[in-house]
């Protein structure tokens, strides 16, 4: 029976077969396809297609999956599939490499998502600064205050995000996707931007700028991954539910191992005691865990409070309803 044939579990299986030898095959196509569809046309998500697709097609899902491969090539040359692997490294059996895949794909689209939206803003912010005398271009992509220092700021975004969280009192309250930048909304942009520059005392990439202000304001997040129906059950007023509905989301998607391994993360030298690993395996399994945590809760306002709330899943429920 060919691997496009064969049940969905059967091909989770396979697909670990084919990776312990370290590459992807039929298989693992097969099954990153089925879950790709799934991911793209669940009711929770309403992630837009690739350029050039109208809608998520099948075509559109390959899309989708020729540039996961695509980025980690880049990233990673030679390396194009270990994605694949590091899913497979923390599966423990079909349906836990299945979980890992989703939630890999899942947060391949929302920094898609992260990445238009921020290429909007970038684009904002260029005919912003064009059309005043404050700013100066260097080199193209740069952009510094027309009174500081002529140089290359290559410093610390953190540093460049603590410059923007200093300027208190400025907030933005609407956001129009289109035509032109409300003037409450373009003060508050230019604000923050001058404290920014002046903060660097350089020429900052205009690429850094964006996502140093989309963190600020919370601009143009991606869609929220909540049901309708879990909406419908929060009290007014109370967030509280939603917290624990997004760490009991996060809950699922890991494996016995990954739970035990989140009480801690901040302890390195006991992963290898709580996965009974070795300490090369322990180190992949918890850095994984880790970027797959900052991924799912980066752009959440609340993100503290959801990893506390599964610091408590993993901690005080064995099998949470």
């Amino acid at each position: 029976m060919a691997s496009g044939e064969l049940a969905t579990g059967t091909i989770a299986e396979a697909a670990l077969v084919e990776l312990s030898e370290g590459q992807p095959g039929p298989a693992s196509v097969t099954l990153l396809q089925q879950l790709g569809r799934q991911c793209t046309r669940s009711a929770r998500t309403n992630f837009p297609p690739p350029e050039g697709h109208s809608g998520w097609s099948d075509d559109a899902v390959d899309h989708l999956l020729a540039d996961m491969f695509a980025r980690e090539e880049r990233d990673h040359p030679g390396q194009g599939h270990r994605f694949l692997l590091n899913c497979y490294l923390r599966a423990t059996d079909g349906p836990s490499l299945e979980r890992l895949l989703l939630a890999t794909i899942e947060n391949f689209l929302k920094d898609q998502a992260k990445g238009t939206a921020r290429g909007q803003l970038r684009r904002r912010l260029q005919t912003l600064f064009e059309g005043g005398e404050r700013f100066q271009p260097v080199d193209g992509d740069r952009w510094m205050l027309a009174s500081g220092p002529v140089r290359i700021w290559q410093g610390d975004l953190d540093a460049l995000e603590r410059a923007a969280f200093g300027v208190r009192g400025v907030e933005i309250t609407r956001w129009n996707h289109a035509g032109m930048t409300p003037r409450v909304t373009r003060d508050a942009l230019l604000t923050v931007a001058e404290a920014i520059l002046e903060s660097a005392q350089g020429a900052v990439r205009l690429e850094d700028l964006a996502r140093v202000l989309q963190e600020r304001f919370r601009l143009l997040r991606e869609p929220s991954f909540v049901s309708f129906e879990d909406q419908l059950d929060q009290p007014d007023g109370v967030d509280v539910v939603d917290v624990n509905v997004r760490a009991r989301e996060l809950y699922t998607l890991l494996s016995p191992q990954e739970r035990r391994l989140v009480l801690l993360l901040g302890r390195r030298g006991r992963w290898k005691e709580a996965l009974g690993t070795g300490q090369a395996r322990a180190g992949v399994i918890g850095d994984a865990l880790i970027e797959q945590l900052r991924l799912a809760t980066v752009d959440d306002a609340d993100h503290d409070r959801v990893v506390l709330a599964l610091v408590e899943l993993c901690g005080g429920l064995d099998d949470p309803d």
